[in-house]
């Protein structure tokens, strides 16, 4: 009993350590900060600024906007916990040479032990930007873990390839 106490309030401390960034530029600056334990990356694709953004905006919908539901069994099968994430991507045209995509998490039937802002955690920031040339740049900023795959398949789609949605 004693080492489940001292687990618990030793997650809660390191919890108080480990803030969840609480805006959209809060995640762009941890990840920019962290690189060891985020990705802060561009990548440069040979294609119009609006091909890129609608191809985005579809494949972001197709392959993100989802909902995951996560249980957990002891052996003799009894579930000892359920919950879901939802993902829920946003796009916003700040004007006409940058759009702004995120990707925001909600968790239901877990208690979160981190603050997490209204309308959810942020979990991917991507900012699609005009180049001149018909170029057009995307500056993609995330945790690292679990995420490296939808930034490849993200810069594949961008570059007009149709790959099919990360797992």
């Amino acid at each position: 009993m004693r080492g489940i106490l001292l687990s618990i309030v030793g997650a809660v401390f390191c919890t108080a350590c480990v803030t969840s960034p609480q805006t959209r530029e809060d995640l762009k600056t941890s990840s920019k900060n962290h690189s060891s334990m985020a990705i802060a990356e561009s990548h440069t694709a040979n294609r119009r600024f609006e091909d890129v953004a609608a191809t985005l905006q579809k494949k972001w919908q197709e392959c993100f906007n989802v909902n995951v539901t996560t249980t957990r069994k002891t052996q003799s099968g009894m579930t000892t916990s359920k919950y879901r994430d939802s993902f829920h991507p946003y796009t916003r045209k700040v004007n006409n040479s940058l759009i702004e995509m995120t990707l925001r998490m909600t968790t239901q039937g877990m208690v979160m032990l981190n603050k997490v802002p209204e309308g959810g955690e942020y979990m991917v920031a991507l900012d699609v930007v005009r180049l001149a040339g018909n170029k057009t740049r995307l500056d993609w900023y995330s945790p690292a873990w679990g995420w490296k795959e939808n930034w490849q398949a993200t810069q594949q789609w961008s570059d007009g390839k149709n790959v099919p949605c990360p797992n």
